[in-house]
């Protein structure tokens, strides 16, 4: 008989988070190409997680959702897409300017990333 074993919740719901701060600790401390790749792979792996997690809790109407069918995982993927690319460029170009335009780059993403969890929850219809 096969038993299924549950993970308590608090660490159920941490995995994509503690993947997404693996991938970017192995983006940003790294200094070889391997390291930079397994950051990119947990990273997306945790994004991954996070965007199945977020579409199945899903409570917003169907009605209100933008319908995008040509570039759903463009859509789906682009905060992380640009999260990832501002890390790379504050760890791998050598230049003050190109540091501020990560920074600028993973705060666009960040907002992003915020304004779809917001846009995600239930709202009257009124």
């Amino acid at each position: 008989m096969v038993r299924s074993i549950m993970i308590a919740k608090p660490i159920y719901e941490s995995i994509p988070y503690l993947t997404f701060l693996f991938g970017a600790g192995c983006l940003l401390i790294g200094n070889s190409f391997i390291s930079t790749l397994l950051g990119i792979m947990m990273f997306f792996y945790g994004a991954n997680i996070w965007r199945l997690r977020s579409n199945a809790r899903r409570v917003d109407h169907k009605v209100n959702r933008i319908r995008v069918k040509k570039h759903y995982y463009y859509y789906e993927f682009k905060p992380f897409i640009l999260l990832t690319f501002g890390l790379l460029i504050i760890r791998w170009v050598p230049h003050q300017l190109a540091t501020i335009a990560g920074v600028i780059i993973c705060l666009i993403a960040l907002l992003i990333l915020a304004l779809r969890v917001l846009n995600r929850r239930s709202r009257s219809m009124v």
